[in-house]
């Protein structure tokens, strides 16, 4: 009896692989999870293999691949198609995969912003490790290569404070040699404890841009002050309590005057 195995999920299903030629380095994940589903599913034979990775693929980059020689040729396997089709990509190979260039960008960027808080620097130091490590894994990178890049991405005041954290802690390192990776990031989260972002930073990002658009819509006090002052100074009666006006309508009474009274001239008496 023939084993009942689940069938290979349609173009565009949530379980279906996906790349995006955007980023290079998704291909190889591409092709991981599109072969654990030729297991699943028990595709085995190389033509079979070849047209199920085309169906996958973006439209643009479908048609490229047909168009390859190992695509067409029975005699070329399913892994000559892949290594084909990785080869249109670099940056894509496991081989070639980060650049001693890579890292020198990340650390010019995250130099031009200076670290604010402990998340920020935990970012940067993920990014960086997880490219030095390929590159020393490679010897393409050394140690003391590793570590003088990472400090040059931390801009001053920090690198000064993290410099003389290392001198407290170790006081007998030699000046000339670089200290180790991890023996940097532990200073520096040491000299950042307790600096994790605000809930208004968090949401600005590293740019500060959406910060910005959304104090647009703010408006200040002090912005609105002279308006309020003119509208003061031209109805009068905007401002004024309500009593005021329960006064005036009220009736004046005039008041009393005292008439004099003419005297009496005595009769008999000369004009």
């Amino acid at each position: 009896m023939a084993e009942n195995r689940p069938p290979m999920p349609a173009r565009g299903h949530t379980t279906a692989p996906t790349f995006d030629p955007s980023q290079p380095r998704t291909l190889r994940r591409f092709f991981q999870d599109i072969e654990t589903l030729f297991e699943r599913s028990g595709i085995e034979t190389d033509p079979a293999r070849k047209s199920w990775v085309v169906r996958y693929l973006p439209i643009d980059v479908s048609d490229l691949c047909e168009s390859l020689p190992e695509y067409a040729n029975e005699d070329k396997t399913y892994e000559d198609f892949k290594k084909a089709v990785i080869a249109l990509y670099p940056g894509a190979g496991e081989d070639r995969k980060f650049a001693v260039a890579d890292v020198e960008n990340l650390v010019a960027k995250r130099a031009a912003v200076p670290i604010a808080n402990i998340s920020e620097l935990s970012a940067y130091y993920r990014d960086f490790f997880s490219m030095t490590s390929y590159l020393m894994k490679h010897n393409r990178l050394s140690e003391s290569e590793q570590s003088r890049l990472f400090v040059r991405g931390i801009a001053p005041p920090l690198r000064d404070q993290v410099s003389q954290r290392l001198q407290l802690k170790l006081p007998d390192h030699y000046p000339d040699d670089p200290y180790k990776l991890e023996e940097i990031y532990d200073a520096a989260k040491f000299v950042l404890h307790g600096t994790q972002p605000t809930a208004a930073e968090a949401g600005r990002g590293a740019t500060g841009s959406e910060g910005r658009e959304g104090r647009e819509g703010v408006v200040k006090v002090e912005e609105i002050a002279p308006l309020l002052r003119f509208l003061a100074q031209s109805s009068p009666c905007l401002f004024t309590p309500n009593h005021n006006h329960v006064q005036s309508a009220a009736p004046r009474q005039k008041p009393h005057r005292h008439r004099r009274r003419r005297r009496q001239r005595p009769r008999g008496a000369g004009r």
